[in-house]
C-alpha cells in the first residue's frame, strides 16, 4: 500500500512538473525577446481584407471599436459587421459609421461561432484574400490590421496577435491579477514560442486567417473554447498559426464580480476540457507522426488556467508529504517539485516584471491567496456542473 501511495504521489509530480517545464521554458524565451526595429512584411503589398466583426446587441460598445477601425483602415481593406441575433440598434450604429452590415437571426445556441461562419458564408460572393476577426468590444493599435494581413499574406498561414485586458480601476477585486494572468496566458507564453519559432493557440480577438482557410475550418465546433479547438481543426488542415507580437488589441475584464465569473467559468471551464481530453490526444499524435508543431500545440494546451495550475502544485507537494510520512522511500519526486516550483518563479517573475512593471507584478503577487480562493467555485464547478454552452459576457 505504501508503495501504491509513493508510486501515485510520483507520478502525480511528474505530471505537475511537466506543466510547470512548459511555463518556465515559454517565459524564459519571452524574457530573451527583441522588439523589430522594422517589420519583415513591410514590402509586402496590402492583400485583399476583410475585418470581420461579430457582434451581439453591442450598441454601447461597437461605434468605438468601429471608429478606432475606421481612423487606422489600410487600403483593400473593408468592415462587415455581422449582427448576431441582435435586439438593440448594433446594426444602425455600425450601418451609420460606414460599416458593412448583415443582420442574421438564427437559433441563438452557437454564439460567436456561428456569427463567423454567417459573416464567412456572405463572403462567398465576393471573398477577400485575408479575414482579420476583431471582436465588438475591442480598442485596435493603429497598424495591427496592415501588420496581421500582411503576415497572413507572406506566411499563407493563420496569425495570432496580442491580445490583452485591462482591469478596469473601478471593477472587481480580482480584476488586477486576472489581467496579469491573462497577459501571461495570451502575450508572454506565445511570445516565448514565437522567439523559440514555434507555434501558438490562437486566443481570441485579433486573429486573421487566409480566406479560403477560415472559410472550410469547422470553427471549433464541440467545444466552448472555441478558439483553442480552432487552432487544432486549422493544424488538421495544414496550417500552423503564428503570434505577431505587435499587432496589439485591446479588451477589458468586466467590472462585476458575478459577470467576471461568468466569464471566466466559460472560457476555464472549455480550457479544462480540452486539456484533459484533447491534449493527451495531441501530444500522442505527435509523437506518433514526429510533428514538432503538433508536439508543442499539445504541450501548450496540456496547461491548465494559472489558478489551476498554482492548486495543482500545491496537491501535489502536500500528497508527496503524505506519501513520504508513510513510506521509507527517497523523497525525489518533492524534491523535483520543490525545484521546478522555484525555477517557476524565477522565470514568471522577471518575465511579468519586464512586460507588466514592478508594480503590477508586486500587487498580483500579494493577491494571489484571494485570487485563489476566487478561483475555486469555478474549478469545483467544473467537476460538478461543468459549462457546455457558449454565453455571451454581459456588458456592464
Amino acid at each position: 500500500m505504501n508503495l501504491i501511495l509513493y508510486v501515485l504521489a510520483g507520478f502525480l509530480a511528474v505530471y505537475v512538473c511537466l506543466l510547470m517545464w512548459v511555463v518556465i521554458v515559454e517565459s524564459l524565451a519571452a524574457l530573451s525577446f527583441r522588439d523589430r526595429q522594422q517589420h519583415s512584411s513591410d514590402s509586402i503589398v496590402m492583400p485583399e481584407t476583410v475585418v470581420l466583426v461579430p457582434a451581439h446587441n453591442e450598441e454601447g460598445e461597437i461605434g468605438k471599436t468601429l471608429q478606432i477601425l475606421l481612423e487606422d483602415l489600410p487600403e483593400k481593406t473593408r468592415i462587415l459587421c455581422v449582427a448576431h441575433n441582435c435586439t438593440d440598434s448594433t446594426a444602425s450604429v455600425a450601418r451609420r459609421l460606414g460599416a458593412e452590415v448583415i443582420e442574421v437571426n438564427d437559433s441563438a445556441t452557437g454564439g460567436k461561432p456561428d456569427a463567423l461562419k454567417a459573416g464567412l458564408r456572405f463572403l462567398d460572393a465576393n471573398p477577400p484574400e485575408v479575414v482579420v476577426v476583431i471582436d465588438a468590444d475591442c480598442s485596435v493599435v493603429k497598424g495591427a490590421i496592415r501588420l496581421l494581413a500582411t503576415k497572413v499574406k507572406q506566411l499563407g498561414h493563420p496569425v495570432m496577435g496580442a491580445y490583452f485586458f485591462a482591469a478596469q480601476p473601478d471593477g472587481h477585486k480580482a480584476g488586477g491579477i486576472s489581467s496579469l494572468a491573462l497577459m501571461l496566458k495570451n502575450f508572454i507564453r506565445p511570445l516565448g514560442l514565437h522567439w523559440l519559432g514555434l507555434p501558438c493557440l490562437l486566443n481570441g480577438s485579433g486573429s486573421a486567417y487566409p480566406f479560403e482557410a477560415i472559410r472550410q475550418a469547422p470553427h471549433g465546433e464541440g467545444s466552448i473554447a472555441e478558439d483553442y479547438q480552432l487552432t487544432l481543426d486549422l493544424l488538421d488542415m495544414g496550417y500552423i498559426t503564428t503570434f505577431e507580437p505587435e499587432a496589439r488589441i485591446d479588451g477589458r475584464l468586466p467590472k462585476k464580480d458575478a459577470t467576471a465569473q461568468k466569464q471566466r467559468r466559460r472560457w476555464e471551464h472549455g480550457h479544462l476540457y480540452l486539456s484533459f481530453n484533447t491534449a493527451p490526444r495531441v501530444l500522442l499524435q505527435g509523437l506518433l507522426r514526429l510533428q514538432l508543431s503538433r508536439l508543442v500545440l499539445g504541450l501548450d494546451l496540456l496547461v491548465p488556467p494559472l489558478a489551476y495550475l498554482g492548486l495543482l502544485i500545491a496537491i501535489a507537494v502536500l500528497a508527496n508529504i503524505i506519501s513520504i510520512m508513510f513510506s521509507d522511500f527517497m523523497p525525489y519526486p518533492l524534491y523535483a517539485l520543490i525545484i521546478t516550483f522555484g525555477l517557476l518563479l524565477l522565470s514568471l517573475i522577471p518575465s511579468s516584471i519586464k512586460f507588466a512593471g514592478i508594480e503590477r507584478t508586486r500587487s498580483a503577487l500579494m493577491a494571489i491567496p484571494g485570487y485563489l480562493l476566487w478561483k475555486l467555485p469555478i474549478y469545483l464547478g467544473f467537476f460538478s456542473q461543468r459549462e457546455t454552452r457558449w454565453i455571451k459576457t454581459e456588458r456592464d
